[in-house]
């Protein structure tokens, strides 16, 4: 029964954090036009060029992964992608009318700092864990898995070369917020990373 439980927390968790993550990146990052990395800025930057719902992106996106995930990955880690990969392009459909009015007056930089931590909370919870919230954000656990490098690094260095990718979509000044976007929350995932529990 104790199992169990835990299973259930783990999956509410997981759930919990990917409709967070979707709330961010609808109200803030999508708004902004933050390419923070990951499924999700790589959604925008395809979304600019394109023209495509970002949702129907991600899901592409999510699913080719999802299948390099059932090669690759544990049956567990597995398990979780299958929720996230679903379940994380619903909910960013669901979330993405939302509009919180306050947010239209809050300065730039809180915005960047609220995003960021959001960022860096969910990313960090869904990795602790052991999932991942689909798409790319699975590369950083094969690199664990096989080469032994540290999820954060990884995760730095992949979501570094998208936002690359977002200075000739947005413009330098976006991905200036960008970086500062990724390095808060490389952070809080390493500190989320180095807790004994959750």
């Amino acid at each position: 029964m104790g199992d169990n439980l835990k299973q259930v927390k783990k999956y509410f968790l997981l759930v919990l954090m990917l409709l967070l993550a979707s709330l961010n990146f609808n109200l803030i990052l999508k708004r902004l036009s933050i390419v923070t990395g990951g499924t999700q800025g790589l959604a925008l930057i395809i979304s600019n060029v394109l023209n495509i719902e970002t949702s129907i992106i991600i899901l592409i996106i999510n699913v080719l992964m999802l299948l390099l995930s059932i090669i690759f990955l544990d049956k567990n880690t597995v398990y979780g992608t299958i929720v996230s990969t679903f379940l994380y392009p619903f909910f960013v459909r669901l979330t993405s009318n939302i509009n919180l009015v306050f947010l239209n007056s809050t300065p730039l930089f809180f915005l960047i700092l609220i995003t960021a931590f959001l960022c860096g909370v969910t990313g960090g919870i869904i990795y602790k864990l052991g999932f991942s919230n689909g798409g790319i954000s699975l590369i950083p656990l094969f690199f664990k898995k096989y080469l032994n490098i540290n999820i954060d690094i990884t995760y730095f260095i992949m979501n570094t070369l998208i936002i690359i990718l977002g200075i000739f979509t947005f413009g330098i000044l976006k991905s200036f917020y960008s970086v500062i976007v990724i390095f808060i929350n490389s952070i809080i995932i390493r500190l989320i990373l180095k807790r004994k529990r959750l």
